[in-house]
């Protein structure tokens, strides 16, 4: 290594070290590069061990890299947060201005000091000490921020009256947000205050259990994220896929944005699309919905009756949660008449895919739907609606015994 650096003069270095993936300590190879911090253009740092916070970054504490763009601190160890020391970067002094690259992992960054300005990506995990307020400084200060990526930062909450003070933060590069594990009220205030036109993705890991989310963070004032300047990908761009599993889970995607929900029940899922019609306005009535329910505690009839004016169009069902469906009398997918009730549910399905778990359960829902076929036609043209339904998917999940 010190040969290498040696042999690199006056140029600019990028410095990788993994822990345990290397021949040598991180303090050795410190040593060798610490001399050379003038000249450090990018640097990544991944400690599994435990250490101090001084001997993990003790010469980004007492020195200066003007050169440096790209800077990556892991700390991979969980006990590593519960260090109460605050480091402070670059012997207190601000960023070098030349840094655009910044992820941070469970590492106590005095933040304000440094006066981030200009950053491209920011990705901060479990930083312990970072406030809602320093946040939005960043992101006023960098308006060419491509990418944003916050889990599980405490400090990240809502500041309450506050907020109406904080003018709009344009942020025209942007083109990937993260948050996940953010308190319910700091999302809601980063994600108002912030102007992303031009995002391709949003990622949004949240468990809203317990709360209003429609009062406290599915707001009008974070609506904007549903809408982008960027072409629709594929012709199924603004299709509303929704899946639910377990007791908790649901999964919603639209427009390039992903909200992985844990929620109290069907109506939280509710509130949530609610709050997508009202966000999507006129366009709301184009979304066809794509609804796959998986093995879940929840109600199906109750997860179908969606907010008008969705309409799902794409079903995906185990067959338990079919049975549940067919015993209503609203769910009309197999029943068009005419003219069709206001309150019927799902008889605008267009595709349905039905999840069997044995051979036999399969064989019966056949048998059945060749009954139903029957008695369909029987009945007059005048009396039977159109059928939607263009396609049914049988599929088997055969167990393997021994």
């Amino acid at each position: 290594m010190r040969r290498a650096l040696e042999k690199s003069k006056s140029s600019t270095i990028n410095l990788d070290f993994h822990e345990y993936n290397l021949q040598i300590d991180f303090e050795s190879f410190m040593a060798e590069a610490g001399p050379h911090i003038a000249r450090w253009r990018s640097v990544k740092v991944v400690i599994r061990s435990y250490r101090s916070w001084e001997s993990t970054v003790g010469t980004f504490t007492t020195g200066q890299a003007p050169s440096l763009e790209s800077l990556e601190v892991y700390a991979l160890r969980a006990d590593h947060i519960q260090s109460r020391n605050v480091i402070s970067l670059f012997k207190g002094a601000p960023a070098p201005s030349t840094l655009k690259y910044l992820t941070l992992y469970r590492l106590p960054v005095a933040v304000e000091p440094l006066g981030l300005a200009g950053l491209v990506s920011l990705v901060l995990t479990e930083i312990p000490n970072i406030s809602t307020s320093e946040l939005l400084e960043i992101l006023r200060n960098s308006p060419r921020l491509e990418t944003l990526a916050l889990k599980d930062n405490p400090g990240l909450v809502g500041i309450g009256s506050q907020l109406s003070a904080v003018p709009l933060i344009a942020l025209p590069k942007l083109t990937s947000l993260a948050l996940e594990l953010i308190d319910h009220e700091g999302a809601n205030c980063i994600l108002s205050k912030i102007r992303i036109p031009s995002r391709h993705s949003v990622d949004f890991d949240v468990d809203i259990r317990g709360i209003n989310a429609p009062s406290v963070l599915f707001t009008p004032a974070i609506a904007h994220i549903l809408h982008t300047t960027v072409p629709a990908p594929d012709p199924r761009f603004s299709d509303i896929k929704i899946e639910v599993k377990g007791t908790h889970g649901c999964t919603i995607q639209v427009r390039g944005i992903e909200l992985c929900l844990l929620v109290d029940g069907e109506d939280q899922i509710g509130g949530v699309l609610g709050w997508l019609v009202e966000g999507l306005g006129s366009e709301a009535a184009a979304c066809a919905v794509r609804l796959e329910l998986k093995v879940s505690d929840m109600d199906p009839v109750r997860l179908v009756a969606l907010p008008s004016p969705l309409v799902i169009k794409h079903l995906s069902v185990p067959e338990s949660s079919l049975r549940s469906l067919l015993q209503s009398p609203r769910v009309a997918i197999f029943h068009p008449s005419n003219p069709m009730p206001s309150d019927r549910l799902l008889a605008e399905v267009e595709s349905l895919v039905v999840k069997f778990g044995t051979m036999e359960a399969q064989a019966e829902f056949i048998v059945m739907l060749r009954l139903h076929t029957e008695a369909m036609l029987s009945i007059g043209a005048e009396s039977r609606g159109p059928m939607s339904l263009k396609s049914i998917e049988l599929r088997c999940k055969l167990r393997v015994e021994g």
